[in-house]
């Protein structure tokens, strides 16, 4: 480590130790985990704690809803652990403003390089107060994706392949073929992150090479000939009797239950309610299946043909353990990051999978949960579960939102609405003043991604009349 890095360290474990002495709590980490499992994590300290016994600090675990976390830090740190879980995503934001410390130690600083994916190694890094040298903040140890679940009474398994298999089921069975959980732009991201089965390609980029201090949002384009033609192929799938549909009012797992879709694309939080929807018997799980384009898709375009096949894609994130940048003494920083080491150790994110049903993050995990499948120690279910989110990750990438403010364009900034009222041909805005009014034609699909990605870029729908020649990238 460079000097000057030891020397900010040290200054920034100091301020964090003067922070301490008004909080108390020094001899006790909390530790705060997913709801569903904080009982498994409480065992794991408290052996961890037996096996060490000159660890110095006792340990308790605290279920929470991870995805409100970063608020919950943010608002009042001091209410939050000292250890606490977040998607990666908000790693930039809690870096940037201080309530996240850099790990430091050695052994855990060497596992996270030699256990993870280069994927994920490349976001959890960041700058200490969005400046200066980039750190790593956090240890990966659970990976998720979306992908498709599927009635297998009504559906084959080949037919789960491909989308033109699941609108042939539902032809058969009088209704649509397959919906999604949420009309956000993570829910509702396949078509968007689909890639050429051939090669991997998309042209799609979203924020990439954004840096952490706020100075650049790196490359964005949503606009080529493949996305154009893929969003054609879901309008005709959603205007089709049997084939793709948003969620109704009741939630995508009433429509699962009452046959009104065949098919979720969904992620392993959703397990439970699909189960509840169709019978555990009877529910299938793969990856997001593939769509091939048709003359009518590519007409006018250059850059696709029809027969050209795409996967529907994913965003593959990782939770991650950090630590709280405002409660640890120096002593307690140390002692949090030999915990972290342990908790995100291969042995216990295999048995978090066993116990919880949280797909490793580390590379191979895939080779194991296939063992643990052929020798009966876990379900058929259990197996595809992991297999279909491990098997996604080979389609997509992390999410790129390493700021605040990329996070609340993407996802909150009328981006999402416009891709919505596209696919399902309709104007935008769908009352006041109309921005986006052809959206059945060519041209209203590339005024709908070119308001996308200025969106993505400047946090605001551009102003009127649109850009008469398209694509633009400004």
């Amino acid at each position: 480590m460079k000097k000057s890095k030891l020397l900010l360290v040290a200054a920034f474990t100091a301020t964090a130790m003067g922070t301490l002495v008004s909080c108390g709590g020094d001899n006790k980490i909390v530790v705060w985990v997913g709801e569903e499992s904080a009982a498994f994590y409480q065992t794991k300290c408290d052996e961890y704690v037996k096996n060490n016994p000159n660890f110095g600090y006792s340990i308790q675990v605290k279920g929470v809803d991870t995805g409100s976390v970063a608020g919950v830090i943010t608002t009042d740190y001091n209410a939050a652990g000292d250890i606490y879980t977040v998607a990666h995503d908000n790693i930039g934001k809690l870096a940037a403003q201080n309530y996240a410390k850099p790990l430091t130690d050695t052994e855990l600083l060497a596992q996270i390089n030699q256990d993870n994916p280069d994927s994920f190694k490349g976001v959890i890094k960041s700058k200490l107060n969005g400046t200066g040298d980039e750190y790593t903040f956090a240890a990966p140890y659970i990976s998720q994706a979306l992908f498709l679940y599927y009635n297998k009474t009504l559906v084959t398994a080949e037919q789960a392949k491909t989308f033109e298999g699941l609108m042939e089921a539902a032809q058969a069975g009088g209704t649509k073929a397959w919906t999604v959980t949420g009309d956000d732009g993570y829910n509702f991201s396949y078509t968007l992150l689909a890639q050429n089965v051939k090669d991997h390609s998309s042209t799609v980029k979203i924020y990439e090479g954004a840096t952490s201090d706020g100075k650049s949002k790196g490359e964005m384009n949503c606009q080529g000939d493949d996305t154009i033609a893929i969003t054609r192929y879901t309008q005709r799938a959603c205007a089709n009797p049997n084939g793709f549909k948003f969620a109704s009012s009741d939630g995508w797992d009433a429509d699962f239950r009452n046959n009104g879709v065949l098919a979720v694309i969904g992620g392993a939080w959703h397990y439970n309610a699909a189960k509840a929807a169709v019978g555990e018997s009877n529910l299938g799980m793969t990856l997001i299946p593939t769509m091939t384009l048709t003359a009518e898709d590519v007409a006018g375009l250059t850059d696709v043909k029809a027969g050209d096949v795409y996967r529907g894609g994913s965003f593959t994130d990782c939770k991650t353990f950090m630590i709280n940048g405002k409660k640890a003494s120096q002593e307690k920083y140390a002692a949090e990051q030999k915990l972290i080491k342990y908790l995100t150790s291969k042995d216990v994110q295999n048995e978090s999978y066993k116990e919880c049903l949280n797909v490793p993050a580390y590379v191979g995990a895939d080779t194991y949960i296939k063992g643990l499948k052929d020798d009966g120690t876990i379900t058929e279910n259990a197996y595809l579960l992991a297999a279909s989110q491990v098997g996604m990750s080979e389609w997509g990438f992390p999410q790129p939102f390493i700021t605040g403010t990329l996070n609340t364009y993407y996802y909150s900034k009328n981006a999402p609405a416009v891709y919505k009222a596209m696919v399902e041909k309709k104007k935008y805005p769908t009352t006041g003043d109309t921005i986006i009014s052809e959206t059945e034609s060519l041209n209203g699909v590339r005024q709908g991604l070119y308001m996308m990605e200025y969106i993505w870029r400047h946090g605001k729908n551009p102003t009127v009349p649109l850009p008469t020649t398209l694509p633009l990238h400004d």
